[in-house]
């Protein structure tokens, strides 16, 4: 009988705590891949803006890490940079606005652009370059 009451005490203290490690470990994730994409995103933006009032024909190469969520990257109307991303609640997407008019050699359907290299996770080379009246976002 006392082995019993052992055996049940255990279960109930690890059966919850488990079940709160796992919530908060993916919870915790997701908010890493967050800081992360907003960290991408801030980069491209600044770099961006900062290129096209050093003038026409400067560029720089920015390395950056795309998390494994993310499975599209695309600019709207030139000066918004959006990722889409899967969560464990669906799909959601971080939006950045650019002071600056926003180009890609990517796709691009009406004023929609997809910028292709960054829908898929890993180290990637980002060109970034002044044009006369925009920047151009390329991943090399």
């Amino acid at each position: 009988m006392e082995y019993l009451l052992v055996v049940a005490l255990t279960f109930a203290i690890i059966v919850p705590t488990t079940y709160l490690f796992y919530s908060y470990s993916k919870e915790s994730t997701q908010e890493i891949a967050d800081a992360q994409l907003t960290k991408l995103g801030r980069g491209i933006i600044d770099a961006a803006e900062s290129i096209f009032y050093s003038g026409q024909g400067s560029k720089t190469t920015l390395e950056l890490n795309v998390p494994d969520s993310v499975y599209s990257a695309i600019i709207i109307d030139g000066r918004e940079l959006v990722f889409n991303l899967t969560t464990s609640f669906g799909t959601s997407e971080i939006v950045f606005l650019s002071s600056v008019n926003l180009t890609t050699a990517g796709t691009c359907s009406a004023n929609i652009c997809s910028l292709p290299g960054l829908s898929s996770s890993g180290l990637k080379k980002v060109k970034v370059e002044a044009g006369k009246n925009s920047v151009s976002i390329d991943v090399i």
